[in-house]
């Protein structure tokens, strides 16, 4: 039998249909609906196209498992305030829903089948993330086990110095528009900037990296995972892994305080973590983990 898995986003919404061991069978992908109707009319054709066991959703906002609402706010914002479970009650099988940076998380526990506790750090316009405890999510008592982008970094002002302000691929954009008095920067053409010997972009990454260096450290010492796994599209970038590793590095280095370095790797299934993890949480929720068939 095989899972429907998808994964709302922003800009793109992916479907895919897997079996339990993450083997994908077939895929599809459309631009964001701009409603609901269009959206729920897209997955009715997919999700009556064939047999499927089940459906899990990865999705931005803040999920409540039991009720199958997202909180919060998103760029989505037409998938907020309801229950998903009653919209999609005309399907005969089980549906689960998990937040988009949660699901990287999980995404892990597919990849490294052993592993035990680790942390994932999703950098994106700001940083979300996910704890992995004993092989399974923690979302902690209000839902927000893993949401380091809220980590304080510096004394709070007018405005909080938490991580996702601080060391995001955002605060990275910001930093070069400002210096550049110009808008037409994004990560990518900052990174290619600084290959060539910009200065300015230079800087900006070095000041991103030492300030995620401080977040990883902290959560290294919190809760001592076995490794912490980078997300976000600017995680497909080694040039970004490796600095990220060089900064932490330093502060190792520099301070005998710090025994031991964090184990840090980029996200294993990169763009289609979400879809991944999906299948996992799926999983976990119909107790059929970490028992895996085709």
């Amino acid at each position: 039998m095989v899972i429907a898995t998808v994964d709302i986003g922003g800009t793109g919404v992916k479907f895919a249909s897997m079996t339990r061991n993450g083997k994908v069978l077939s895929r599809q992908a459309i631009p964001t609906p701009a409603c609901l109707e269009d959206l729920l009319t897209w997955l009715d054709l997919l999700l009556t196209s064939q047999d499927y066991e089940g459906l899990s959703i990865s999705v931005p906002g803040s999920v409540d498992p039991h009720t199958g609402v997202i909180g919060g706010i998103s760029a989505v914002p037409y998938i907020h305030g309801f229950s998903w479970y009653e919209k999609l009650a005309q399907y005969s099988f089980p549906i689960h829903l998990e937040n988009d940076a949660n699901c990287v998380g999980l995404s892990e526990l597919l990849a490294q089948p052993d592993l035990d506790n680790a942390a994932c750090v999703v950098v994106g316009t700001g940083i979300g993330g996910a704890l992995i405890l004993n092989g399974r999510l923690h979302r902690g008592r209000h839902g927000l086990g893993g949401e380091f982008g809220y980590m304080l970094l510096s004394e709070p002002g007018e405005s909080l110095g938490n991580w996702s302000l601080l060391a995001s691929t955002g605060s990275l954009v910001r930093a070069v528009r400002a210096r550049k008095h110009s808008e037409d920067w994004n990560g990518k053409k900052i990174y290619q900037a600084a290959a060539d010997g910009d200065v300015i972009c230079q800087e900006a990454i070095d000041h991103m990296n030492r300030q995620l260096a401080k977040g990883i450290l902290n959560i290294q010492y919190l809760f001592d995972p076995d490794q912490i796994c980078i997300g976000g599209s600017i995680s497909q970038n080694p040039a970004f892994i490796t600095g990220v590793q060089e900064a932490v590095s330093s502060y190792v280095d520099r301070y005998d305080e710090f025994t031991v370095a964090p184990r840090i790797q980029a996200c294993t299934y990169q763009a289609d973590a979400n879809l991944y993890g999906a299948l996992v949480n799926w999983l976990q929720e119909e107790n059929e983990w970490p028992h895996l068939s085709a």
